[in-house]
């Protein structure tokens, strides 16, 4: 029979590389995964285990699925030992986020397998723990650190393949190990050596809340490295382990010792915003770092520092945040509006992501109401797409859905959500607009917040309803407005569309006030009395420009007379001409051309003293100059 006993088991979580010491380094940190164990005398059950923390959802809870307890049967399965000690109670506290690079695997491994050594009282040593774990746990950095606490070196030792003969692979062990002795582990499978730790030298990790699976991130790693990536690592590897451990640590040298070209560089598409972090979070930016780097297969970065630990890690969730990598961390899903703008958000607090309602974690967005979203950067992410016509992107951004019919629930204030033309969203439901006297309806209020010329805050205030112009909605049906005076509480109720401060019915700014008849007579007799004006003094300019006119022709025909008259003075005087010259002149007369210009007050310069008669020289197109 057993003897009833308890006991706790702590294993710590850890960190793994240090930046260029890929698959070798580990430091084991200050967070627990913790294991109460309680061997009964006698119990309604054989067994009964609880688990709380990371994971609780999700962990399961029987002997042979989890993976503490299939380890902890591993380990007496090996000693000749075929099951757990009945009745048992065990209760898991697990405080380390799972998926992030912290180890939590390892934990459980270290821990399932210090269980199976106390269930089992085998009495193993350290060394020969670290065996068993690393027949699991094939990797040494974590589990080493994990087990043997502190800063640890390791490596795997390579076997004799007689040496593992009959021992199944890792992946298989666990399963094996539930249905029939396994053999022990080979001796000194791993070794290790614990470095030298400043005191001064505290662990800051910063943890996203999305997760990286192991597997993934080392299949983006390359199968070969170029020498000189190698001998990178190396040369810093060699330097670091000693840097870490001299007191007062040397910033500048620690913050290039953990560089890394192995397995950072590649891992980079896994983890948005890694490369930013990596490269912009310094010592000479912030006094304290001593160095900054991937913890384990990621997302967490761990950051090495003697002071101002708050400042470095909000520098890097800054990182985190801009380039929207907070992806799958819880959130509350009801949404959030902004006072004054109604702007939509959720606990996600990011441009890129949204809270799903049904799993209650960040995800991305997956649609889009327009081409444009303030704050989001197309070069990290491209916009969601646009719904069509027959669908809607709701206020979370999370993808387009079909239009809602009436009845259904809407985001707030949001009309485009619901199908048809005359649909309305009133306090998150679909209506029809225009309700009429006596039809259902529906109603919201919405408070918003304005600034007046002294930039103080005004609370304002508007209620919208579906019902027709002269009604208002009171308790989901359409009734009458009330007329002037009447007691109100909104301006809805109103006839005409203002209730005062005070809760009554009044003539509001906008209304239209009825214009007595003496006024259109005095309107109507002012148009008349202005059009008749106008009319007279346009009659008045145009008699003006008439006589104008009129003075100007006379003036063309009198000096026309007075032309001829000269011209027959003219003949006159040739008659007493000799034959011969009467010739000429008759010939030379046939060229003569009587013009008269265009400008009637110019007309004079025709004018000329039959005294002088060469004084006037005019010109023909088919003659030369002729003189009168």
């Amino acid at each position: 029979m057993n003897t009833p006993r308890k006991f706790r088991i702590r294993s710590p979580c850890s960190t793994a590389n240090i930046g260029p010491g890929f698959d070798v380094l580990g430091i084991s940190l200050s967070l627990y995964l913790t294991i109460d164990v309680e061997i009964l005398k006698e119990a309604d059950k054989d067994f009964e285990m609880t688990y709380s923390g990371e994971g609780s959802k999700d962990v399961p809870l029987t002997p042979e699925q989890n993976l503490i307890t299939k380890t902890a049967l591993y380990v007496l399965s090996a000693n000749g030992i075929s099951q757990l000690p009945k009745p048992l109670k065990i209760h898991v506290d697990n405080p380390i986020p799972l998926g992030r690079g912290l180890g939590s695997s390892g934990a459980a491994v270290v821990g399932g397998v210090l269980l199976g050594n106390a269930l089992g009282q085998l009495g193993l040593s350290r060394d020969r723990l670290l065996d068993y774990c690393l027949m699991i746990e094939r990797h040494p950095d974590n589990v080493a650190a994990a087990l043997m606490g502190g800063f640890v070196a390791s490596y795997l030792r390579e076997l004799d393949p007689s040496a593992m003969q009959g021992v199944p692979a890792s992946e298989s062990l666990l399963n094996i190990a539930l249905s029939q002795q396994v053999p022990q582990p080979p001796v000194g499978i791993g070794h290790y050596v614990r470095l030298n730790w400043a005191k001064e030298i505290k662990c800051i990790a910063i943890v996203p809340q999305f997760e990286v699976a192991t597997a993934k991130a080392r299949a983006v790693l390359p199968s070969h490295y170029e020498r000189k990536d190698v001998v990178f690592n190396f040369q810093r590897l060699a330097v670091l382990t000693t840097a870490l451990g001299q007191s007062p640590p040397d910033a500048d040298l620690i913050y290039n010792a953990m560089q890394d070209k192995i397995h950072q560089p590649y891992r980079k598409t896994l983890i948005p915003g890694l490369p930013e972090v990596l490269s912009c979070i310094t010592p000479e930016k912030h006094d304290g770092l001593l160095g900054i780097c991937l913890s384990g297969a990621g997302p967490t970065i761990l950051a090495l520092a003697t002071k101002n630990f708050d400042d470095i890690a909000k520098a890097a969730i800054d990182v985190f945040k801009k380039h929207g990598d907070f992806e799958c961390q819880k959130c509350d899903p009801h949404p959030i509006y902004k006072p004054g703008t109604f702007e939509y958000n959720d606990s996600c607090d990011n441009v890129y992501l949204f809270c799903d309602p049904s799993t209650n974690t960040c995800n991305y967005k997956g649609c889009s109401n327009s081409d444009y979203i303030k704050d989001w950067d197309t070069k990290l992410r491209p916009i969601p797409v646009r719904c069509n016509s027959s669908s809607y992107c709701p206020d979370n951004n999370s993808k387009c859905l079909p239009l809602l019919p009436v009845g259904a629930q809407c985001d707030l204030q949001r009309d485009d959500e619901c199908s048809g033309s005359n649909a309305i969203c009133l306090n998150t439901t679909c209506f029809i607009k225009g309700a009429p006297l006596g039809g259902n309806c529906g109603a919201d209020t919405t408070v918003y917040y304005s600034q007046d010329a002294d930039e103080n805050l005004i609370q304002q205030t508007i209620i919208r309803d579906n019902c027709t112009d002269g009604t208002y909605c009171l308790n989901s049906v359409c009734v009458m407005s009330k007329p002037l005076n009447s007691p109100c509480d909104q301006d809805r109720e109103c006839l005409s569309g203002s209730c005062s401060n005070n809760g009554v019915c009044i003539q509001g700014p906008d209304v239209f006030h009825v214009i007595k008849p003496w006024l259109w007579g005095v309107l109507g007799t002012s148009v008349f009395v202005f059009v008749i004006l106008v009319l007279g003094l346009l009659w008045i300019l145009h008699r003006y420009q008439s006589k104008k006119e009129h003075a100007k022709i006379a003036k063309f025909f009198e000096d026309n007379e007075e032309f001829a008259k000269y011209a027959m003075l003219d003949d006159d005087n040739d008659s007493y001409q000799d034959d011969d010259s009467r010739a000429n002149m008759n010939d030379s007369r046939t060229s003569v051309l009587f013009l008269t210009t265009p400008d009637y007050l110019k007309s004079q310069a025709l004018s000329t003293s039959h005294k002088n008669p060469s004084s006037l020289s005019l010109h023909h197109p088919n003659t030369s100059t002729n003189r009168l």
